[in-house]
């Protein structure tokens, strides 16, 4: 969850870490309150939302603004005598974290949630301070620019 929200590994290794000591230095508050990767979760995309919000602050250095501006390569389509092969899964898994790249954060975050975790859209409302309308509305959005990103590619998917 936390590799699709920041969408790079140095980042989810940090947030991760710093969930753990948030849950560490919390243990006697928690008292069994819900489920424990509910909480886990939570704190885990609290501390994502509020690292966001302090770099959406600052100014961005032009290495920054570069990357931010470079759009993802498309690549190649996949030849089909690779099709049943873990390197058309990985082609496959690659492209829709490229996809993913071009959502706005608030989409991407929108629909990581919903779709990948399976939280329920009050849930990402409370936890984002969103409008429940809103993350409706960021979740559509996402569905639909991820619908027309992939595509191309939709024939190298395995029928069901």
């Amino acid at each position: 969850m936390l590799l699709r929200l920041a969408g790079n590994a140095h980042d989810a290794e940090d947030l991760l870490q710093e969930t753990f000591l948030v849950v560490w230095r919390k243990r006697d508050d928690f008292r069994g309150r819900g489920a424990p990767e509910g909480y886990l979760r939570t704190t885990a995309v609290r501390l994502f939302l509020n690292r966001r919000q302090a770099q959406s602050s600052r100014p961005r250095t032009s290495a920054e603004l570069h990357l931010a501006e470079a759009s993802p390569d498309p690549g190649q389509p996949c030849p089909s005598h690779v099709l049943a092969s873990r390197e058309a899964v990985r082609f496959l898994v690659d492209r829709v974290e490229r996809a993913l790249a071009t959502l706005t954060p608030e989409q991407r975050h929108a629909f990581v949630l919903f779709r990948y975790e399976g939280m329920k859209v009050q849930e990402i409302s409370e936890l984002t301070g969103s409008l429940p309308k809103t993350v409706e509305t960021r979740i559509r959005r996402a569905t639909i620019a991820l619908a027309t990103e992939l595509r191309p590619f939709r024939d190298l998917l395995p029928a069901s």
